[in-house]
């Protein structure tokens, strides 16, 4: 039988949401709560500047990596 997303993410609580393929080799800008990405790109700079824009003062900034850890929808 095959699980859905949510039933596989229950019992882990407090991990994020897989990260869309697309973003492999660039960096993103987590909200405060790490569910919602509000911003991604090459530029680090360019990144963390967007979502202080979109009103994140302290977002959480990840580099994503090549490979076949990244996935999702």
């Amino acid at each position: 039988m095959q699980m859905t997303l949510d039933e596989f993410a229950a019992p882990f609580p407090n991990r994020g949401k897989p990260i869309p393929a697309e973003f492999a080799g660039e960096w993103i800008a987590w909200n405060d709560g790490r569910s919602e990405i509000l911003a991604h790109g090459v530029e680090l700079t360019d990144v963390r500047r967007r979502a202080v824009e979109r009103g994140c003062a302290r977002p959480v900034l990840q580099k994503v990596p090549h490979g076949p850890s990244v996935g999702g929808a």
